[in-house]
């Protein structure tokens, strides 16, 4: 394992520079991050886990984040993934009644995005 500054650095380098300490306003249901990473692909995403997987870094995903203290907190909280970054619609059939959506796309957003096809 290495110290916080090289996780930082591994999730920095993992996101092209979108991760950094958690702030105040960083926590679950009242359990404080150490720190937060903003994957903009699934390959960010996944290189993300990669180095919580090897840090052994306690992991929670948060989209806007409106709903984190909903269920049971946290015993531990390393590391929030915000998905927000994630806000693409990767596939539409519509006659299929098929949508493929990146995590991060809000449930409103994707319902007007549909809406016209």
């Amino acid at each position: 394992m290495t110290g916080p500054a090289g996780v930082l650095d591994a999730l920095r380098q993992a996101t092209g520079g979108h991760a950094g300490p958690a702030g105040d306003g960083d926590a679950v249901d009242g359990v404080p991050a150490r720190f937060v990473a903003a994957p903009g692909s699934t390959a960010e995403a996944a290189a993300v886990v990669r180095v919580a997987a090897a840090e052994g870094l306690a992991v929670v995903a948060r989209g806007a984040g409106t709903k984190l203290g909903w269920g049971t907190p946290p015993r531990r909280l390393d590391l929030i993934v915000d998905t927000r970054r994630l806000d693409r619609i990767v596939e539409h059939a519509a006659g299929d009644l098929v949508v493929v959506a990146q995590a991060g796309v809000p449930l409103a957003e994707l319902g007007e995005r549909l809406a016209g096809d």
